[in-house]
């Protein structure tokens, strides 16, 4: 009821002084509300004066200061406009980061989604004796690719180790990508061309058949 019978003028003029409280609050960490006493007021504006721009104590000094009016809310906005276009530009490059930090893990998890799945059908030992398992179909060609991915090697038989090749590999294959790839056997005798995409339907298929046979680990829930 005392606030309704004071003027527009005299409430935004305190509505400021409010703000001037707010920014000297957060500057320094400590309380400032209207029943402060004036000794921590003045320790906080010296603390603002030491560790901020001249720019921000002028405004804080502007807001709160008895003796004469407050700024209207429209050159306040002014005198800010450029810094809180940086800020932006700080929230923008933060959020860039932020952004490609979750990219790059969800990379990873996929890439690991199929490493575990090649882990899980490769050269199982109860089933070596299972030449449709083993010498045939999918699982032989997840053998060759396999190889191409992880066992390179130049002319002179020396390992190739390139992390590029595999990445790169992982990734049209979890993309099921069309291009096509040459698949050798380690004798050389036989050579199998497929896509990425034939791979990626190999291990669906092969994963898929294991998952059918499998005993659900007791205490473990999916």
């Amino acid at each position: 009821e005392f606030e309704a019978r004071k003027q527009l003028q005299d409430l935004q003029k305190e509505d400021m002084r409010d703000l001037g409280r707010i920014i000297l609050s957060l500057a320094t960490g400590t309380e400032v509300t209207r029943n402060s006493d004036p000794n921590s007021i003045r320790r906080c504006d010296m603390f603002v004066a030491q560790n901020y721009s001249r720019s921000l104590h002028n405004l804080v000094v502007q807001l709160l200061l008895p003796t004469s009016n407050p700024p209207p809310v429209y050159e306040i906005c002014s005198s800010i406009a450029s810094r809180a276009f940086d800020e932006i530009d700080l929230q923008q490059s933060a959020l860039d980061s932020t952004e490609y930090a979750l990219a790059a893990e969800y990379d990873s998890g996929r890439a690991l989604r199929l490493l575990l799945k090649m882990g899980f059908i490769n050269e199982r030992p109860e089933l070596g004796m299972n030449r449709r398992w083993t010498e045939s179909g999918d699982c032989y060609v997840l053998k060759l690719f396999r190889d191409y991915v992880f066992h390179q090697a130049d002319g002179g038989g020396n390992p190739v180790m390139d992390l590029g090749h595999v990445i790169t590999a992982l990734n049209k294959l979890d993309s099921a990508d069309e291009e096509k790839i040459v698949l050798s056997s380690r004798d050389g005798k036989t050579l199998i061309v497929v896509s990425y995409a034939d791979v990626a339907q190999c291990l669906e298929n092969a994963y898929g058949e294991l998952c059918n046979g499998s005993i659900m680990p007791q205490g473990i829930q999916y």
